[in-house]
């Protein structure tokens, strides 16, 4: 069997296509402001992780159920916020950047076509290298 024909390797693929699909939705829906869209991508039991290292207004926190996670992913995105796709630790994400700054890391991980984890890393040690050029 050819590597091409290995169905492991086309589920993979399949998989893998299908959760950039699901955080482009969220990316998407986040720019947009529409919770409803955020919330449609997200499983009931959903989990958001977000990981300010202590310094930020928002404590490093654990948010539980797709009302609360949507509501919690929702209030990142104020004026002059933009959502740009990005590779996360080599995987699907995006970045959430404010005034040319990258202010958070988004990463996900999806269960049965929705999102099951969502982590926020706002931690600025955690995101220097992001915003390397901004500081010269």
């Amino acid at each position: 069997m050819s590597r091409g024909q290995d169905p492991a390797r086309l589920r993979r693929r399949h998989r893998d296509a299908a959760a950039q699909t699901t955080v482009a939705e969220l990316a998407v829906a986040l720019a947009e402001g529409d919770l409803s869209g955020i919330r449609a991508v997200l499983r009931a039991d959903s989990v958001l992780i977000v990981d300010s290292g202590g310094r930020m207004p928002e404590s490093s926190a654990l948010v539980e159920g797709r009302i609360a996670a949507s509501a919690a992913l929702a209030a990142l995105m104020t004026t002059g916020t933009a959502v740009v796709m990005a590779s996360i630790n080599s995987a699907p994400g995006f970045v959430i950047v404010r005034d040319d700054r990258v202010v958070a890391a988004v990463s996900t991980e999806a269960r049965s076509g929705l999102l099951a984890t969502v982590w926020v890393v706002c931690n600025p040690d955690k995101l220097r290298h992001w915003n390397l050029s901004v500081d010269g």
